[in-house]
């Protein structure tokens, strides 16, 4: 059975929606090997044993990850430690993205852009499991601090309705209803969450310093073989 755990990133200019898809072996993998990566930060900076790995509180040191506050080489250690051991285990992540100015122009400020993004993602991800022939529906977990409402409004009216565009579905293919757990214990949001981070810094921000575009530019190296679809959609 295929589990695809999704996050989100965005600011005013983008929207952006990541899946991190594996089976169940390969998150029962994701997790010991995130527990190594955590009992290894504990040891060398003094975090919790047990602290989530979120990409933007770690790489701006904030909350539990105040130890690494201005130590960005060990947060990028960190961090690529994280992808090394993604891309060990054959964690496979798809990327949809919106520019938010384009959608609006084009269908009006009422249109959603998680509505909109959400809805390709998950064509994505039916479309992944499908070329690898896997039978049983995808089954999809989101962050239980998203808005659950939101989330299965959208996705009852996907298989409904179908989702909009030239590759509209039903969704046959992705288990109902979506899932939620906490990203502070689940190694897949955790997966979701890095990579979706990474992937909208690498497309919207312009590094302040050629050491910083440099790490990110490493980082995206290590996750781009990984990488099954990207898009950015602009309508």
């Amino acid at each position: 059975m295929l589990i695809a755990h999704v996050d989100e990133s965005y600011d005013a200019g983008h929207y952006f929606i990541g899946a991190a898809i594996g089976d169940e072996m390969q998150w029962h993998e994701v997790d010991v090997a995130f527990q190594g990566i955590r009992d290894r930060t504990a040891y060398e900076h003094g975090t919790p044993a047990d602290i989530e790995l979120h990409a933007w509180e770690m790489m701006s040191g904030r909350k539990q990850w105040a130890p690494l506050r201005g130590k960005h080489r060990e947060a990028v250690g960190i961090y690529r430690a994280t992808l090394q051991a993604l891309r060990e285990i054959r964690v496979r992540y798809i990327f949809r993205g919106v520019d938010v100015a384009a959608l609006h122009s084009r269908y009006g400020s009422a249109v959603d852009p998680h509505g909109y993004v959400l809805a390709h993602l998950l064509e994505r991800i039916e479309d992944y499991a499908a070329k690898r022939k896997h039978l049983d529906p995808v089954v999809v977990i989101a962050d239980e601090i998203a808005t659950h409402a939101q989330h299965q409004k959208e996705f009852a009216n996907y298989q409904e309705l179908g989702t909009r565009g030239y590759r509209s579905s039903n969704l046959a293919g992705i288990h109902s209803p979506i899932r939620f757990e906490s990203s502070k214990t689940t190694a897949g949001l955790q997966a979701a969450d890095f990579g979706v981070y990474l992937h909208h810094r690498r497309h919207t921000i312009v590094e302040k310093n050629e050491k910083g575009a440099a790490a990110v530019r490493g980082l995206c190296k290590l996750m781009d073989p990984i990488t099954h679809h990207h898009l950015i959609s602009r309508p």
